[in-house]
């Protein structure tokens, strides 16, 4: 499976994010691309709880000749989430609501927390996904390696000062649990805050495949092998050891 990092800076017009993933995937077919989190707003609540009733809809604007994944926010029940989507042609699915809100933004007083996870698949290979804050929660991706999932999808906003914890977060993340763990971070300021781009994928050796480092509105590429996975998880039978206590 190829996926494709679309490391962008969001702007303030949800429509003008939309237009810029548009004009840079337009010219490709049958391609997987990983966009940041809440890459149509950003973090300004007064501008999310102004446009949250509109998101699915911007959305659906995306080329249905490829398959787009990322976080928007998302409106139901009265609340608004952190919810990550894929779209894969002219289907919209919302997948998973963000668990762990991020305290230092306030996200936890805009947003409400989901309280569960689903598998779904792209190109025969056993997806899950995180958003940003919960990749510091081990215990997510232990569910996902406990169910044989084989590739965790984590869009992202996260800050240029913390970029030194998250690459070995992701590591670990992979490492432990024999899977390949792929992010899109936004970059660049937005609304006041300096993220830090460096998206990546990491294979379950927890080798760098590819990174995208700092720059800004540029696709990176990079293929996954499921004997890759198979492999490792054979010579290193974590599964066979594993004791929860």
């Amino acid at each position: 499976m190829q996926v494709n990092l679309l490391q962008i800076h969001v702007e303030e017009s949800p429509e003008a994010n939309i237009e810029k993933v548009i004009n840079l995937t337009k010219e490709v077919k049958g391609r997987i691309f990983i966009l940041p989190e809440l890459f149509t707003t950003g973090f300004n609540y007064d501008h999310v709880k102004r446009h949250v009733k509109s998101q699915p809809e911007l959305l659906k604007k995306l080329p249905d000749s490829n398959t787009y994944i990322g976080s928007i926010a998302r409106q139901a029940d009265n609340n608004i989430y952190n919810s990550f989507f894929v779209k894969k042609g002219d289907k919209l699915d919302f997948i998973y609501d963000k668990i762990h809100l991020f305290p230092l933004m306030d996200e936890h007083i805009h947003f409400k927390s989901g309280n569960n996870t689903k598998i779904f698949e792209l190109d025969n290979f056993k997806c899950g996904c995180a958003i940003c804050f919960d990749l510091r929660f081990p215990e997510l991706f232990r569910q996902y390696f406990l169910n044989n999932v084989e590739v965790v999808f984590i869009p992202m906003q996260w800050p240029h000062s913390r970029v030194g914890q998250m690459i070995p977060l992701a590591t670990a993340r992979a490492i432990e649990n024999q899977c390949y763990v792929v992010i899109c971070n936004a970059v660049g300021t937005i609304w006041g805050s300096y993220f830090g781009g460096n998206s990546m994928v990491i294979s379950p050796t927890g080798e760098l495949l590819v990174s995208a480092k700092e720059n800004i509105d540029k696709v990176y590429s990079a293929t996954l092998k499921k004997d890759v996975i198979n492999d490792f998880r054979k010579s290193m039978p974590i599964a066979n050891c594993l004791k929860l206590l």
